[in-house]
């Protein structure tokens, strides 16, 4: 359960940025004030006498955030008067609508349409008989393939980077659960010393057949090679038992710490093609600025949204990345300190019988 959790944090840490920053840009385009996109006949400020006749007039258009501003049919805008009357409307194929026959007072005007997001305009003040226009632009809501295309060309290594990192995060973690010991690591080495006592080299060896495991596997090999100097009737010393258990180990470690140093390297490059990322985006900026002035706001935001995105994501993969890479190489130091305690132990458990043999 240890490593399944480890694998959904993973998998909940690459995707978390892309629902929080889908779901502040929804939030942002919900939010957005009318700004120069509304044309108000009238102010707030003008008193309007409500209790008048009415065949007041709003009418609207609507827009999205494109550079060509294209109209968007068949948006349904919600009027709802101060009084809590209640008028609906549907946009036309230009993105145009018009409600009549109102009455004079405040009107609150909501636009809803599906793949959009929604937007709530500021409070409208018609007079009796008066006519306002409400001009809005609407934002189209991200799917997965417009939210990643705002990447730029970055996006390409970080996906390559993410894929990496996912692959071999999941596969030392198989890797790791596999060499396991299916015995505990005391209860193992309490009955390999049993054996020992016993002068039952045999059934220390079958002992770490049935644990498995690194730790097993490197003292098989100084067991055997003890059993092996005993059916010769020679000795054997301290340093052959040595000799042979480095050598098992040679082979247990490199396994061990296989495609770490992949992971560190996917660690050190996705914040810095993030970095890029954002270096190219603030150039795409800077360079709005210097053909078209600031009068462009959504070409700029574009150039922006590059830099903060790319970077978001470098980041996104990189600190998975370092935590199980951090949390990969310990476990190697934890085997390799372990095998040679164990191993030393064991060794000079044999010596000691062979002297008093």
């Amino acid at each position: 359960m240890t490593r399944f959790s480890l694998i959904m944090m993973l998998i909940a840490c690459m995707f978390m940025s892309v629902g929080i920053v889908m779901a502040q840009e929804e939030d942002a385009a919900d939010e957005t004030p009318m700004g120069d996109d509304s044309a108000v006949e009238g102010d707030d400020s003008t008193a309007v006498d409500e209790t008048l006749g009415g065949d007041a007039t709003i009418k609207g258009e609507v827009i999205d955030t494109t550079t060509d501003q294209n109209p968007i049919p068949e948006v349904t805008v919600t009027i709802v008067g101060s009084d809590g009357q209640e008028y609906t409307a549907t946009t036309d194929k230009d993105g145009k609508y018009e409600q009549t026959g109102l009455q004079a007072g405040r009107y609150t005007i909501s636009y809803a349409k599906d793949g959009y997001g929604d937007r709530v305009g500021k409070t409208k003040l018609v007079a009796a008989g008066g006519e306002i226009f409400d001009r809005i632009k609407m934002r189209e809501r991200d799917n997965i393939y417009t939210f990643f295309r705002k990447f730029g060309f970055v996006f390409y290594p970080l996906a390559i980077c993410s894929i990496v990192a996912l692959t071999f995060i999941i596969e030392r973690l198989f890797t790791f659960l596999r060499s396991r010991s299916r015995i505990g690591t005391e209860q193992f080495i309490a009955s390999i010393a049993d054996s020992l006592r016993k002068e039952n080299i045999m059934e220390a060896v079958s002992t770490c057949e049935e644990a498995g495991g690194p730790l097993a596997n490197v003292l098989k090999a100084g067991l055997l090679r003890y059993s092996q100097a005993q059916i010769e009737e020679r000795d054997i010393t301290k340093e052959e038992i040595q000799e042979s258990i480095e050598e098992a180990s040679l082979l247990e470690i490199p396994e061990l710490e296989r495609n770490l140093p992949v992971l560190g390297t996917v660690a050190v490059v996705s914040p810095l093609f993030g970095l890029l990322g954002t270096v190219t985006g603030m150039i795409t900026a800077f360079t709005t600025i210097a053909l078209e002035g600031t009068g462009d706001p959504q070409q700029l935001a574009e150039g922006i949204s590059q830099a903060l995105l790319t970077t978001a994501g470098g980041l996104t993969i990189a600190i998975p990345c370092l935590i199980f890479f951090q949390l990969f190489d310990s476990w190697v130091n934890r085997h390799m300190v372990e095998i040679s305690q164990v191993s030393t132990e064991i060794v000079n458990q044999l010596i000691v019988g062979e002297a008093d043999a």
